[in-house]
């Protein structure tokens, strides 16, 4: 499995190609796509190579990126990991699940994970965003110690999401 991060239910590990199905159906759920965007990810193919500019890339580049969420019998629940954006001052913390796995905690388990070794990757300011109507999201970052700052448009989409901060 090559665990990086390891929690009671849960394993973050880097992605590799043989993730692509799952990707490819979670960038193409409906909650995905209303919350975070259109990816333009409907193939097989165009989901390996999102795994290697999106995932891969990140972590070979900046040291840091997402990862892939697994029960420990291996079954992907979703994504977590620290993204860097170019419309945002400091990395944010990133998030998707499967919508079979939603409402179990696991998002708050595999972030709680993630923070805990922050520093690892040199990040002491970090930030995350969610659209206005996802209050699961929100509900998440708030119990995780993020404060809301305010709103900002920094996807094409023109849409304002609210921006939230966690520091040291």
């Amino acid at each position: 499995m090559n665990a990086v991060f390891k929690t009671n239910r849960l394993l973050l590990r880097h992605a590799n190609a043989s993730d692509a199905a799952v990707l490819l159906k979670l960038v193409n759920q409906a909650s995905f796509i209303k919350h975070v965007g259109d990816k333009a990810i409907y193939t097989l193919d165009d989901a390996k190579s999102y795994i290697n500019q999106s995932f891969i890339a990140s972590h070979k580049y900046q040291g840091f990126g997402p990862y892939v969420i697994t029960l420990h019998n291996g079954v992907v629940v979703g994504v977590v990991g620290f993204y860097k954006r170019a419309a945002l001052q400091q990395p944010d913390l990133g998030f998707a699940l499967v919508s079979d796995f939603e409402k179990k905690g696991y998002i708050f388990e595999a972030a709680t994970a993630l923070l805990q070794h922050k520093h690892k990757f040199g990040i002491t300011k970090l930030c995350a965003i969610a659209s206005p109507d996802n209050r699961a999201s929100q509900t998440v970052l708030l119990k995780l110690g993020f404060k809301i700052e305010g709103k900002a448009v920094i996807n094409n989409d023109k849409t304002a999401v609210i921006i939230f901060s966690l520091n040291d």
